[in-house]
């Protein structure tokens, strides 16, 4: 019976699923090479990404609600996944996003032309106008994930699991 108590403690603390987010490397908006999740690692952080030009105005919406209710207890990444994409129009899309967003938030925003295959999987990549929201503990491990439009209840369960793993 003691025996059956450890194990059930021990269970109960480890995580049902433990995935590590993939090794995945892009250039920033602002031209630094980021690896992800070695930029992360030793803090709470949320990637939310995007793997089409239609779901980024809800990855950016997504980006917003996080800082503005995270503040600074979690880095906050953007990730645009361009692989698919071809290669002499990346420059232009980079452009593109790049003036649109905001100077203080462009060495937070990827972009990703290899690893497309890795990160839907890591997303559970269901549909391609989505973003994806991830919230990684302080090993780069995904320890929450959801996709779709930006709430109110969606913002504050992020900012529960990003609680939890500061």
């Amino acid at each position: 019976m003691r025996y059956l108590k450890t194990c059930f403690i021990f269970f109960s603390l480890v995580p049902a699923w433990s995935e590590q987010i993939p090794k995945t490397t892009g250039e920033s908006l602002a031209g630094q090479q980021v690896t992800l999740p070695d930029a992360v690692k030793g803090h709470a952080s949320v990637v939310i990404v995007g793997f089409s030009k239609s779901s980024g105005d809800a990855v950016n919406e997504w980006d917003k609600r996080a800082l503005k209710e995270l503040g600074n207890t979690a880095d906050v990444y953007q990730i645009a996944v361009l692989e698919d994409a071809p290669s002499f129009v990346r420059g232009m899309i980079k452009h593109a996003m790049k003036s649109a967003t905001p100077a203080d938030r462009q060495s937070h925003f990827l972009v990703v032309v290899k690893g497309e295959a890795e990160l839907k999987k890591a997303a559970s990549f269901s549909q391609a106008d989505e973003p994806y929201v991830l919230v990684l503990n302080v090993s780069g491990e995904i320890v929450w994930k959801t996709h779709g439009a930006v709430s109110d209840s969606m913002v504050k369960e992020l900012a529960a699991k990003v609680q939890a793993v500061k």
